[in-house]
């Protein structure tokens, strides 16, 4: 009786990229011919089954198990499908096939030229070609299964394997993490604090980054935002030109600390690039920042997440024996934003999904409300929303130390701005594609002595690097970066209705 339940729980711990449902596809393929579907569908089927099988999967988005035309995320599986009128259900199987096609494209893009040539039945010709033909395909496809009996109960998986917490002991483990989590959030704050004490050019000397000076200041472009229009689902319809606006408008600059002999290689921002053997490399000739927008929920209005992220080579050890160190580091800044246009706070995380941290916006304060079993919050300073801010970054474990309204500075060295999807397919000097991730989402390379000591507490390789859509951020109970409530979570309320009350 044992090895048949270990059997079924490595299993369901295999399928970490897989959303449920519950209502499995249905399997009328003479209506599918009718429809003139049935080579799209395995069309699609034929290229996720060769990704799965090839271990390329793009774990940026998960997929729906039986609609391989179908990838979620945590904020589209918030939806009640059951509650959307029909032209809102629509809309919500395009968004989920728009990120299908997305990841479908990035595997596609990863394949040998011997196995496009054995998918090219389905999807021949270019890159744009594939690309076309996948929403084309999809776009039929959706408009097949919103005829059908709805889908509901999608449930993307999340980021804990419950079998680690059983064997670790976890009801026990967990006490002595949980008083590590608050020493640590004692710590960090008391750094903040020293900082805030203090002028920074008093503290060390500093390398500074900067992009070039925003279109328009942050006040307008969030004018312009509570002008959008809001499509069926509630979400605001942006164009490209005005997410690039937006993310502009707020994208941070970076101050990063001297050591004893100056800038160390470590802690220059860097371009991930790929050479001819698929090996990821490190570019810091060309200081880089990825960016991308998001969604989230704040007392059920949909709201904008202004994503900047930042890699580094390593993070050296500090000791001989330091858990924290390893190949790649860096953080994630976020800017959540209503559809109307009001700043509702900032957060941040390393890539490995540790050291969250959330800072309120002015006007509103953090009052979470938390079962003992669930992880406390860190809360930082209030910030100021119409002002650009600088990310003031400790040398090598790259913490942020505090973040402060930007100067212009004719040092400051320009900062190279890209999309965040690049990271999922980096292009190589042979015209073939790798991703750092694997289909889990990790960044192997990144793997970090803690992940022996942590394991307890369920995470994937506590402290590795990971792709968004993947980022667990609590150790005690569950949190994930990702999810579209986690302002609900930290308690925001306006401070003007908070005095009402």
């Amino acid at each position: 009786m044992i090895l048949p339940l270990v059997v079924a729980v490595l299993a369901g711990c295999a399928s970490i990229n897989i959303a449920t449902v519950d209502q499995g596809p249905m399997q009328e393929n003479e209506a599918l011919m009718r429809e003139g579907l049935a080579d799209c569908l395995v069309g699609y089927d034929a290229l996720e089954t060769t990704a799965r099988e090839l271990g390329i999967v793009d774990a940026r988005h998960q997929r729906v198990q039986g609609f391989p035309y179908l990838r979620t995320s945590r904020f589209l599986a918030s939806f009640d499908s059951g509650e959307l009128s029909e032209v809102a259900y629509l809309h919500w199987l395009m968004r989920q096939n728009d990120k299908a096609v997305e990841g479908l494209l990035m595997e596609w893009k990863r394949l040998s030229p011997g196995n496009k040539r054995r998918l090219s039945q389905y999807w021949p010709g270019t890159q744009t070609d594939v690309k076309r033909a996948l929403g084309e395909c999809g776009k039929a496809l959706v408009q097949w299964q919103a005829g059908l009996p709805r889908l509901t109960g999608i449930t993307p998986d999340d980021q804990y394997q419950a079998w680690k917490r059983w064997v670790g002991l976890y009801p026990l483990a967990a006490i002595p993490f949980y008083v590590g989590v608050v020493h640590e959030h004692e710590y960090l704050q008391e750094k903040q604090r020293e900082f805030a004490d203090a002028s920074p050019e008093k503290i060390a000397q500093w390398t500074y980054y900067d992009r070039q000076v925003p279109a328009l200041a942050p006040d307008e472009v969030l004018a312009l935002l509570g002008r959008q229009e809001l499509d069926a689902l509630g979400i605001p319809m942006l164009a490209p030109a005005t997410e690039d606006q937006l993310l502009d408008a707020f994208m941070p600059s970076l101050a990063i600390q001297h050591t004893a002999n100056g800038l160390a290689a470590n802690d220059r921002p860097i371009r991930l690039i790929a050479d001819a053997s698929g090996a990821i490399l490190r570019d810091a000739s060309q200081p880089t920042i990825y960016t991308h927008i998001s969604y989230g929920r704040y007392q059920e209005q949909i709201t904008i997440q202004l994503n900047y992220s930042v890699w580094f080579a390593e993070r050296r050890p500090d000791q001989r024996l330091d858990l924290f160190a390893g190949q790649f580091d860096g953080l994630t800044w976020r800017v959540h934003v209503s559809s109307s246009g009001t700043v509702l706070g900032y957060d941040k995380m390393h890539q490995c999904g540790c050291w969250y941290q959330f800072f309120p916006a002015s006007g509103f304060s953090a009052q979470p409300e938390l079962p003992v079993i669930q992880e406390p919050f860190n809360i930082g300073q209030t910030l100021r929303p119409e002002q650009q801010s600088t990310l003031w970054l400790e040398s090598n474990t790259h913490y942020l130390l505090g973040v402060l309204p930007t100067k212009m500075r004719k040092s400051a060295e320009p900062l190279n701005v890209l999309p965040y999807a690049e990271l999922r397919a980096l292009a190589r000097p042979d015209g073939q594609y790798h991703s750092p991730f694997n289909s889990q989402g990790l960044m192997p390379e990144s793997r970090r002595p803690e992940r022996f000591l942590f394991w307890p507490m369920g995470i994937p390789s506590p402290g590795a690097m990971r792709i968004h859509g993947t980022h667990a951020i609590a150790f005690i109970g569950q949190r994930h970066f990702d999810d579209p409530r986690i302002l609900d979570e930290l308690g925001l309320v306006s401070d003007s209705l908070r005095s009402v009350q």
